[in-house]
């Protein structure tokens, strides 16, 4: 028999699959790909899509990036991977490349125009370390853009990048939040600027 912890695990991803699948099709609370569509993505850019889950962000942003462009789809979990990559067979994608890791991503430094992080800064413990990996492959005209929800409040998400001095607000769009990654000069500055200023309203909010 197979270890009742590690059951229960896949019964729960199994679940949270089913659930997210869901919330494709019928768009509930949101539709990912009219998300995506926000970004304002290019033909030919590279995009980290972290946490890619069963792809609900990875498709939309593969369609709009071309073949020219590339999709990495890092996720922890091998039965995300395995969908991800079957999904990308079967529709013929073959601008998505997969990486199997919970952590580093294991690109090139500074070799990534959009990151997307959303639906995961909750589930990171060492919140600060994937900060910095994400830094290192992001291109100093890239952006990495997340996402707030019920599970993290925008004021949480803000706190976090204050704190680490790695990015700092390019803009808000809807419930996404768009950081450009900091020069090593600007690292030490401070957010509070940009806090007064997401209170004030407005959108979106570029500095």
């Amino acid at each position: 028999m197979g270890d009742p912890r590690e059951m229960g695990l896949n019964i729960k991803i199994r679940i949270e699959y089913w659930l997210l699948a869901l919330r494709d099709r019928i768009g509930i609370p949101f539709k990912p790909e009219e998300e995506v569509r926000k970004l304002g993505l290019k033909e030919g850019q590279k995009v980290l899509d972290y946490g890619c889950g069963i792809g609900s962000y990875t498709f939309p942003a593969a369609r709009l990036v071309g073949e020219r462009g590339r999709v990495y789809a890092l996720d922890k979990e091998s039965s995300a991977i395995r969908k991800v990559e079957e999904k990308a067979r079967q529709e013929g994608f073959h601008n998505i490349e997969t990486i199997l890791s919970d952590l580093d991503t294991g690109l090139p430094d500074e070799s990534v125009d959009v990151i997307l992080l959303y639906g995961v800064l909750p589930e990171v413990e060492h919140k600060e370390r994937l900060l910095r990996e994400l830094y290192r492959v992001l291109k100093p005209s890239g952006y990495l853009s997340t996402r707030f929800c019920f599970r993290m409040k925008k004021e949480r998400i803000l706190e976090i990048m204050e704190k680490t001095s790695l990015f700092s607000l390019r803009e808000q769009r809807g419930h996404i939040l768009n950081f450009s990654k900091r020069s090593g000069k600007g690292r030490g500055v401070r957010q509070s600027s940009f806090l007064k200023a997401l209170k004030s309203g407005g959108h979106p909010i570029r500095f």
